[in-house]
């Protein structure tokens, strides 16, 4: 008889009091229950850990002094017990059937990790935004003929005996995104990464509401991302990150327009909205 594989999800925080609730609702609102729910507060300062006490006993709290993303995913990826360890941001949504997918492509030995697209429910043109989304990454992952070197940090997961495997070979710099780092080394290490596209998560469109210098640095994290590992990752993986940094900065403007006008909870276009004052986003890996 197979054994059932066991899934575990770890979500790292920082100052996340209105994202993590919906969050972990819709976790717990699985149609196959995750065996492990990890949320990793990285030294946040406003209520995020009250709403955490409101799921005590479904969700084991940790804390993780070092600021920075890398090293509260390290905590929650390290503490995880599942066969396969789901990763998603605190402003992901997952659908009911999320940790049913992840069950079936897991099924398949040879896979050690998989990430899928989102949908952004927080904008105008939602199913607009969420095709161009599939399109980049559909791109991403036929340009390395489904030999992957990236992941998605806010809809993926990894069998647990690879994240072992890799571990030690992680960076901890704040210049680059840790999954981009992750992804690269899982490649480095002969590891097979799969995109599916219907493995998909909602998530927030947030990070389009930056200033145009914030987002520009955001992006340029994931190129530094390649550049700093040369010979590890595909041969036009800078190439292709380079290229797709500026397909997104062409549509900024028209995005950051989408996201700021949305009404919130009803995608309709609001006026109000765009009077609300922007507050910028933290860098992921210092929290700043």
């Amino acid at each position: 008889m197979t054994m059932r594989m066991r899934v575990s999800i770890v979500i790292p925080v920082h100052n996340e009091e209105d994202m993590i609730g919906p969050c972990l609702d819709a976790i717990l609102g699985q149609t196959i229950p995750a065996d492990e729910v990890i949320v990793v507060d990285n030294n946040s300062t406003d209520s995020t850990g009250d709403r955490l006490m409101e799921h005590e006993g479904r969700v084991v709290v940790l804390s993780e002094p070092r600021q920075g993303v890398c090293f509260a995913r390290n905590t929650g990826f390290d503490a995880a017990t599942g066969d396969v360890i789901g990763r998603i941001d605190a402003d992901t949504r997952l659908p009911p059937v999320w940790i049913e997918q992840i069950q079936a492509i897991f099924a398949d030995s040879t896979v050690q990790a998989a990430t899928g697209p989102t949908r952004y429910y927080d904008i105008l043109l939602p199913r607009l935004v969420a095709r161009l989304d599939l399109l980049l990454r559909t791109a991403w992952a036929r340009s390395g003929r489904q030999q992957l070197d990236w992941v998605y940090g806010a809809n993926m997961a990894i069998r647990g005996s690879a994240w072992r495997a890799v571990r030690p070979l992680l960076c901890e710099v704040q210049g680059v995104h840790e999954d981009v780092d992750l992804g690269i080394h899982l490649y480095q290490s002969g590891e097979r990464v799969v995109f599916s596209p219907t493995l998909v998560a909602s998530t927030s469109a947030r990070r389009i509401r930056d200033s145009f210098p914030s987002f520009r640095a955001y992006l340029a994290m994931t190129e530094r991302g390649y550049s700093t590992h040369p010979g590890l990752a595909h041969s036009n993986a800078y190439r292709r990150a380079w290229l797709t940094a500026r397909l997104i900065l062409i549509c900024y403007f028209p995005l950051h327009f989408l996201h700021r006008a949305c009404l919130p909870n009803n995608q309709r276009l609001s006026l109000r909205a765009l009077r609300t004052a922007v507050v910028p986003r933290k860098n992921p890996m210092s929290g700043s």
